[in-house]
């Protein structure tokens, strides 16, 4: 990029017009975060098995205590990988609620 297109200051990001296209385009295609929690009948005992966020082009998961890191195609497919034979069973709790509010 040259100096022209970086205006007289050199930085784009000291445009405030570039600056709020940039955080537009962020938030459009910031990923959705949430956790796979496994309900025991114990409230007190649920407990966090991963992280994962989707993006446009699938779902990036990351199991708490180890394991393979796993790309799904739908966070609902995350379940599968958390079940254990009936004994807890494994929930998608949003960031920030259903609306990632």
């Amino acid at each position: 990029m040259s100096e022209d297109d970086q205006g007289e200051d050199g930085s784009l990001f000291d445009d405030p017009e570039f600056v709020s296209d940039v955080q537009e385009l962020v938030d459009d295609q910031a990923p959705r975060l949430f956790a796979v929690v496994k309900e025991t009948r114990d409230p007190e005992d649920a407990q966090i098995a991963a992280w994962g966020m989707t993006t446009k082009k699938g779902v990036e998961v990351f199991p708490v205590h180890g394991g393979t890191h796993m790309s799904l195609q739908s966070a609902e497919n995350a379940l599968i990988f958390f079940r254990e034979g009936g004994r807890a069973v494994p929930h998608l709790v949003w960031v920030g609620g259903p609306d990632g509010e």
